[in-house]
């Protein structure tokens, strides 16, 4: 799990259930860096606008979801602050994301005594990470008291695309993953790879019996997004053995590291995935 902080000037994520940003890049620099599970950290500001017991220290934490959003699409003007507008009328942070899940440190630490340095001004406007693992320890140790959150449009809905989406992890096959009369290489396997929806998001994975495995992925997808969006099988090569389709496996998550999202996940076009699987199915057949 990642950390990332930025700056605010409150906590009132049980009102308004949105971090919202000034600039576009700011929101996009997030969701490049950040997968889920990753926690959002949020800091008072030490302006005026914050509350003097809320100022320089880390107030909360919060899971976000992964669609880039518009304030103004989702709260009226009339629930803002006046002081969020320019001359003109202009709503200055027009850009937000989801916090799907928000955690209220109590009490709330001060930053400089709790962590081994002071955020930078990167943190002020768009998100910092929080990089040092004692520091993220520190934070994760911390009380932290999970609060409701009001409805918003696509808010449950991207909660549960948060917990259908987390990480998952295939095994290397061995003789002690199977019964005693079936070694882990004896016999075909197939390498697979599933697609989310219509979304150009992949699982990539190997498996005895490919169905049966989409079927189980499938079960921890909540009831309520079940019914919307589900894994379903896209790409199924046959290998020779369990050892092949681990090979595989393997290969095509490493010629597409860069588009990783988890152990097993990418993001990226089908006919980026075609080509790559195409390319690792030779790499494999010419090891041999």
């Amino acid at each position: 799990m990642k950390l990332f902080a930025t700056r605010v000037w409150g906590f009132g994520f049980a009102r308004l259930p949105l971090a919202t940003f000034g600039v576009k890049g700011n929101l996009g620099r997030l969701l490049t860096l950040a997968k889920r599970g990753d926690r959002l950290v949020f800091v008072g500001t030490q302006t005026e606008r914050t509350a003097p017991e809320h100022q320089g220290r880390i107030l909360g934490m919060a899971e976000i979801g992964f669609e880039p959003l518009r304030t103004l699409d989702l709260v009226e003007r009339e629930a803002l602050d006046p002081r969020d507008f320019d001359a003109a009328g202009n709503f200055k942070f027009p850009h937000a994301v989801a916090t799907t899940r928000v955690w209220q440190f109590e009490p709330a630490p001060v930053l400089t005594q709790l962590l081994s340095r002071q955020l930078t001004m990167v943190a002020t406007a768009g998100v910092e990470e929080i990089d040092d693992p004692a520091d993220v320890a520190a934070v994760l140790a911390l009380n932290a008291v999970e609060i409701d959150l009001p409805p918003l449009p696509a808010l449950a809905r991207m909660r549960r695309l948060n917990d259908a989406l987390r990480n998952t992890t295939g095994p290397r096959p061995t003789d002690a993953s199977y019964n005693v009369d079936r070694s882990g290489t004896d016999g075909e396997a197939w390498a697979y790879a599933l697609q989310f929806g219509s979304r150009n998001v992949w699982k990539i994975g190997w498996a005895d019996d490919i169905d049966e495995r989409c079927a189980a992925v499938n079960q921890h997808i909540p009831i309520e997004l079940g019914g919307l969006e589900q894994w379903t099988v896209k790409f199924r090569q046959r290998m020779k053995n369990r050892e092949a389709a681990y090979k595989m496996e393997q290969r095509v998550l490493t010629l597409l590291d860069a588009k990783r999202k988890g152990f097993e996940r990418v993001h990226c076009a089908q006919a980026d995935l075609q080509s790559v699987w195409a390319r690792a199915f030779l790499d494999i057949v010419q090891e041999d």
